[in-house]
């Protein structure tokens, strides 16, 4: 009984700690039924008229992961942050395509029942290569594109890759325990933020229920992951920002999708790894903010970014 009731304690000072930060960012969760599930999401409102920015998150990782960029940004910009099917709150099973277009397509129809006809998109790691997909297969829905880190144009094999193709370890499909969450950790940033025993406890809980799915989610992703023939397509004004300390895709990914996309701007972040937006997430939203201003917004919408959110 005393190791259920403290189990259940700190289950429930790890959400507690996640609700936090949602309330710090302004964020408020949503849940809507689409014709193959439920599909859950973080947003912020904002005035009518607002820009509307949809941020993606990577394989394995959830919706929150975007609570420290969102506190950067303008209260004038609305944001959407889903949990992508298969993650966190979303619907999930190992009847469902996990590949880039059928969660590209899932994007689409949620925004279509949303509402939003336009919007900006911002996409880390799988994320990337889902949010590369829909600009180019959907141009009319995608304002711009903000790649961090993305997956979706592998031409040098990274660190983690490498260890992969050596010994056959993957260290994203195996964060069971609390050492795999430690480990994964120490792959994806340059400088892991000391958390809490309790904490990694939770999270690795929390993996090991969803294991099956997440090795079905790998195997879809790496399936369909190149989306190299598609980028040429892609007419969104588009800022593509990496991590130069990234283990996870190799930093010379970035050089790919700037040559493939036109027009599109590149900058790398030194002392930064796999995920800018929870590493460094003034520096990204800066960046964000001046490419919006001079390239994806109209005049007034431009100005109304003038104050970033704090």
């Amino acid at each position: 009984m005393w190791r259920r009731w403290i189990w259940n304690g700190k289950q429930w000072l790890f959400d507690w700690g996640v609700r936090q930060q949602r309330r710090w960012a302004g964020l408020r969760p949503r849940r809507r039924r689409l014709e193959q599930g439920e599909l859950s999401w973080l947003e912020r409102p904002a005035p009518a008229g607002a820009a509307v920015v949809v941020m993606l998150h990577g394989f394995g990782a959830e919706k929150d992961h975007w609570a420290m960029l969102a506190r950067c940004l303008p209260k004038t910009l609305c944001l959407i942050a889903p949990d992508l099917p298969g993650h966190g709150d979303s619907m999930s099973g190992l009847d469902i395509s996990y590949r880039v277009e059928a969660q590209a397509d899932r994007l689409h129809a949620f925004l279509e029942v949303w509402g939003a006809e336009r919007v900006h998109l911002i996409g880390n790691s799988m994320g990337g290569a889902i949010a590369a997909n829909f600009a180019a297969r959907y141009p009319q829905s995608a304002a711009s594109l903000t790649l961090l880190n993305a997956a979706g144009a592998g031409v040098s094999a990274s660190e983690m890759a490498e260890l992969w193709q050596r010994s056959g370890e993957n260290p994203m499909l195996d964060m069971s325990s609390a050492d795999g969450v430690r480990a994964m950790l120490d792959w994806a940033m340059y400088r892991p933020p000391r958390v809490p025993g309790f904490a990694i406890e939770v999270a690795a809980a929390r993996k090991a229920e969803r294991a099956a799915v997440e090795r079905k989610i790998f195997d879809d992703l790496f399936d369909s992951v190149d989306q190299r023939p598609l980028l040429a397509g892609i007419q969104a004004p588009t800022l593509i920002v990496w991590g130069r300390e990234d283990r996870i895709l190799h930093v010379e990914d970035a050089d790919c999708f700037a040559a493939a996309i036109a027009g599109s701007e590149k900058r790398v972040l030194e002392r930064v790894g796999h995920l800018p937006m929870m590493e460094q997430p003034r520096q990204v939203a800066e960046l964000w903010l001046d490419f919006m201003r001079r390239r994806a917004l109209p005049a007034g919408q431009g100005e109304a970014l003038a104050t970033t959110g704090r």
